[in-house]
């Protein structure tokens, strides 16, 4: 049997093939899918304010969302860490990826940790307790990072966490290889170990549908646009109107909602009171609205709601109805909340080293 140094070497040697692998089989076809969707997403959007709002922060959406593997779910938690003033995001963001490693059994308070080394990480820090803490340290880095939508920027990134991990496994093989203090025994039992890092199982081959992934991703940046659509709204009729008339309705205030659709305090209608002393008048009540999203875009998500296999989102209207009303309701809310929640469990690896087709 070769000594466990000439094993330790051998794994050195293909680390990188496994990262090759990484960025020809993931990395690259998931960024090309995303340039896609951002391209299609940016031809509809036509409030450029909006867009430039919400655009960088919709990379992180689809790369915590659309995980398919331990490598873009760990990357997805170094990501979530740049969202910004849109809470529900980084709510559904947190929550799927809590998930997802709850689902692998993976409790290292670092998740780029779990891709590195996996479950190989807590046998080996009673191996090689200070190789593990030398060896991670590249992974432990907080710079700030320019953060936009353009597909440059996300493969950039993704393929620094891929870099960062390929030095991590690097230097941790190499620094048990070395390390005197380690025995022989020690040593060959790590590199039996090794054969369960998840960087050094990448997929042998292409198991992404970019065209797929791609409408996927533009579906979920439209469903992240409904979410973000309602409003509560505080309002009373006008003094002398009657309640519910026409153009009778006084506003007070519009304020975003927080809560999940599903969440059980999500807000409720509470129509206003009228008071009689010493004069008559309204207490205001609230009910919620929902930002216009336009037609266009109603069409779109329509057409990719139908083409992933979540049936029509929004219900038939005639070319007139189209331009003057908007059908959105609380019924779209929750829908977009279930589409979000179906493509993130489509995704969702089960294991450390499995890679599903996205």
């Amino acid at each position: 049997m070769p000594s466990a140094t000439k094993r330790l070497d051998d794994i050195l040697v293909n680390l990188p093939k496994y990262q090759s692998q990484w960025q020809l089989n993931i990395a690259r076809p998931y960024v090309r899918a995303y340039g896609d969707a951002i391209d299609n997403f940016n031809r509809e959007r036509s409030a450029q304010a909006e867009r430039d709002r919400t655009l960088a922060e919709l990379f992180v959406f689809s790369a915590s969302i659309l995980t398919g593997s331990i490598m873009m779910a760990a990357f997805a938690t170094t990501s979530v860490r740049v969202l910004a003033g849109r809470g529900l995001l980084s709510v559904i963001c947190n929550r799927n990826l809590n998930l997802t490693f709850e689902l692998m059994h993976a409790a290292a308070s670092s998740k780029p940790f779990m891709f590195a080394l996996g479950g190989v990480l807590d046998e080996a820090k009673k191996l090689a307790g200070n190789q593990v803490k030398k060896a991670t340290e590249s992974l432990t880095s907080s710079a700030p990072m320019a953060v936009n939508a353009s597909a440059i920027n996300y493969m950039t990134r993704i393929s620094d966490f891929i870099d960062s991990n390929h030095i991590c496994v690097h230097n941790f093989i190499e620094g048990v290889r070395d390390d005197r203090s380690i025995d022989e025994a020690s040593k060959s039992k790590i590199a039996d170990l090794a054969k369960g890092i998840p960087f050094c199982n990448p997929p042998s081959g292409r198991l992404i549908d970019e065209q797929s992934l791609s409408k996927k991703m533009e579906l979920l940046f439209y469903m992240a646009s409904v979410l973000d659509s309602d409003q509560l709204i505080r309002y009373a009729p006008a003094t002398g109107g009657t309640l519910g008339g026409m153009g009778q309705d006084v506003e007070y205030g519009r304020t975003p909602i927080t809560q999940m659709p599903s969440a059980t305090d999500y807000p409720k209608a509470v129509a206003p009171r009228l008071k009689g002393t010493p004069y008559p008048h309204y207490e205001p009540g609230q009910r919620v609205g929902y930002k216009n999203i336009g037609s266009g875009i109603r069409d779109r998500i329509n057409v990719l709601s139908m083409q992933t296999g979540n049936g029509r989102f929004y219900p038939e209207q005639n070319f007139m109805a189209k331009l003057v009303l908007d059908p959105t309701d609380k019924t779209q809310i929750v829908r977009a909340e279930q589409i979000i929640s179906r493509l993130s469990a489509e995704a969702r690896p089960r294991q450390l080293t499995e890679v599903r087709m996205i």
